[in-house]
């Protein structure tokens, strides 16, 4: 077993990584032990995927991987790195929500919250879709049957995700009807994937699509498209107006009056989400995006971070 501990810019919060992580696992794709702090995924490589073990503690991460050289795990550091954040220097974040009256007392209690992202583009955009308007569990069951009818087999008994190019080859009827998904759902999931390999994502993390061609994209709203800025492109400067449980701990106060707020959260706003989300009572495992009708008709995201 080849290893090597990945040290952290600073500390960072393993209950809160793992809460994350875990929101967004999904059977077959990986497996999550919140009691051990470790997390277990596999990670497509140069020399094929691997199977890659992390274990969290508070100043960095223990990454563990049989099938890994030196060169291997090299690779292998760099895309953990920049999956979980770690490099990162959060005291300039800190210092600027210091004198903040909102934000400087959550960053305070939990000063190193870091912006978790994905390890694959069309991930965060396909599971983003499949948990809209659906509870955590129905998410988690539809990405469960998206990975198992789209996927890979990888090492160790997991599934790689599914590439855009394996949606587009089957139509949009067949995603329909194998995965459960409402016409209108499947024909947004089946546009993203068209538009993946219009591009020839290559299964990178981050989003080829910028705002302007999200929103283009039918069925995809301001929430989604804001979102997938902030955790699929790991925009440091993101932010959310539309997402309820911000709203909700900012006291309720309109989608403008957030976006108007997080003006002087500049350059940092996506930490300022991250914290806004981690201090909410009342979702203990998701975030709420607007429902039908309101400013983005993407409704419940099921797999979205707390």
């Amino acid at each position: 077993m080849s290893s090597r501990f990945l040290k952290s810019n600073g500390l960072l919060d393993p209950g809160h990584m793992m809460r994350t992580l875990g929101i967004h696992s999904i059977p077959t794709l990986d497996i999550h032990e919140p009691d051990a702090l470790r997390h277990t995924r596999a990670v497509s490589t140069a020399s094929g995927p691997k199977s890659v073990r992390l274990e969290f503690v508070e100043d960095g991460v223990g990454l563990y991987c049989a099938e890994a050289d030196t060169r291997g795990l090299d690779e292998l550091e760099v895309v953990v790195r920049a999956w979980l954040d770690l490099d990162s220097d959060l005291t300039p974040m800190q210092g600027h929500f210091a004198r903040d009256p909102l934000l400087g007392p959550l960053v305070r209690s939990r000063p190193w919250l870091r912006l978790v992202g994905y390890l694959n583009g069309f991930e965060a955009a396909a599971t983003t879709i499949l948990g809209q308007q659906v509870s955590l569990a129905a998410g988690r069951t539809f990405g469960g049957r998206f990975v198992g009818a789209y996927g890979n087999d990888g090492p160790d008994g997991l599934r790689l995700f599914p590439t855009p190019e394996a949606v587009v080859e089957h139509g949009v009827d067949v995603l329909r009807e194998t995965i459960g998904l409402t016409k209108s759902r499947a024909a947004t999931l089946f546009a993203m994937a068209e538009s993946f390999d219009a591009r020839n994502f290559s299964g990178a993390a981050g989003i080829p699509l910028d705002r302007t061609e999200l929103l283009a994209l039918r069925g995809v709203g301001p929430w989604t498209a804001d979102y997938l800025q902030m955790r699929g492109r790991s925009d440091p400067d993101a932010f959310v107006p539309g997402d309820l449980v911000a709203r909700r701990a900012l006291n309720r106060i309109t989608e403008r009056e957030a976006s108007r707020l997080a003006e002087s959260w500049a350059p940092y706003r996506s930490y300022a989400m991250v914290h806004l989300w981690a201090s909410d009572p009342l979702a203990p495992v998701s975030t709420d995006s607007p429902k039908p009708g309101a400013s983005d008709n993407r409704g419940r995201p099921g797999l979205q971070p707390g």
